[in-house]
């Protein structure tokens, strides 16, 4: 089995993630910079070099003004339906 971030469904997270980022209007500096982070680690996430835990992805929804459990909901509609 391959590594998850290898996964179409990882991919898919990966997309939806931009896609949040890119409608709050933030660049990946921007949004690093929110959180406290360094822009080449939003940059990782987005590439799918780094994988992202569940802390994390709450500080990133956090920053962009969305929640949490919405996107993970919304998330999971794309998978099923993909």
């Amino acid at each position: 089995m391959p590594k998850s971030v290898f996964t179409r469904r990882y991919k898919i997270f990966r997309e939806e993630l931009e896609s949040a980022r890119l409608e709050a209007g933030l660049s990946q500096e921007q949004l690093a910079k929110k959180v406290g982070w360094d822009q080449t680690f939003v940059s990782k996430i987005e590439r799918g070099v780094r994988r992202l835990d569940v802390i994390e992805l709450i500080a990133i929804c956090e920053a962009l003004g969305i929640d949490p459990g919405k996107f993970v909901r919304d998330l999971h509609a794309q998978l099923s339906k993909r």
